[in-house]
């Protein structure tokens, strides 16, 4: 099975349904990942294009992520941690951002990284705690640790 997959059947798990989305609302996310140059063929543009990705049940303790629609909590979000925290613009900003930090991921190689306030330098130097893919990202955000 491939992680592709492997995260839609963990999305399929959630207590309450994940709604894919309507055609239109498929246009409307694809102009905005586009906007912010996320690849086509990238896990984040595939998944986010495809679903709903907001209210999950997911790991304890991991920081809520956040839809591009309705864009007035994705967009605000991902100029703010450009514009005030001082992120590259290859990073997106996709989780809530508080407390400080949240998940940045990366529109030039599909990596996800783990960010808190103050760790621009680590971010540069790619020492922060990451995953090598959206996917990868995904199945250890929709699963359980006792499970993991």
């Amino acid at each position: 099975m491939n992680s592709f997959n492997i995260v839609e059947k963990l999305l399929s798990k959630q207590d309450y349904p994940v709604i894919e989305k309507k055609i239109e609302r498929v246009q409307e996310t694809k102009a905005i990942l586009i906007e912010f140059d996320v690849q086509k063929n990238s896990g984040f543009f595939k998944l986010y294009t495809k679903y709903f990705l907001r209210s999950l049940k997911c790991r304890s303790g991991a920081d809520e992520i956040v839809d591009p629609l309705p864009t007035r909590s994705f967009i605000p979000r991902v100029k703010f941690a450009h514009e005030v925290w001082g992120i590259p613009g290859n990073y997106i900003l996709f989780s809530t951002g508080e407390g400080e930090g949240g998940y940045l991921y990366n529109i030039e190689d599909d990596s996800v990284w783990d960010f808190q306030m103050g760790q621009q330098q680590q971010l540069a130097n790619g020492t922060l705690p990451h995953w090598d893919s959206f996917y990868e990202f995904m199945i250890w955000y929709l699963t359980d640790e006792e499970k993991a």
